[in-house]
């Protein structure tokens, strides 16, 4: 296992982050305007987390209340997870509901 490593919030990490697609997600009505104007957000500098549906294991909890936490969450699957070894970190998964990714201690 590979040593973990803070994620980034950058446009790199919001490409290939598949929070915008969680169950967790789907029936978000603030989840669903964010994505819609995930285009605009993105050419922003610096990224503001509260306009980017995504990567909460580097930016925390989401800022939408309306996400459904009793769904499955995919963030095994997920690229940033597995670059960013964060299995072996705290929370592992539901970062939007639990936070940003850590070190265990």
């Amino acid at each position: 296992m590979g040593d973990i490593r803070k994620v980034p919030f950058d446009t790199n990490t919001v490409g290939r982050c598949l929070c915008p697609g969680c169950p967790v997600q789907a029936d978000s009505s603030c989840v669903t305007y964010l994505k819609q104007n995930l285009e605009e957000a993105i050419a922003k500098t610096p990224l503001e987390r509260e306009e980017i549906p995504g990567v909460y294991c580097s930016t925390g909890k989401a800022t939408c209340r309306d996400i459904d936490p009793r769904r499955p969450c995919p963030c095994g699957s997920c690229p940033i997870f597995a670059e960013y070894h964060l299995s072996g970190s705290k929370p592992v998964g539901y970062y939007c509901r639990d936070g940003a990714s850590r070190k265990m201690d």
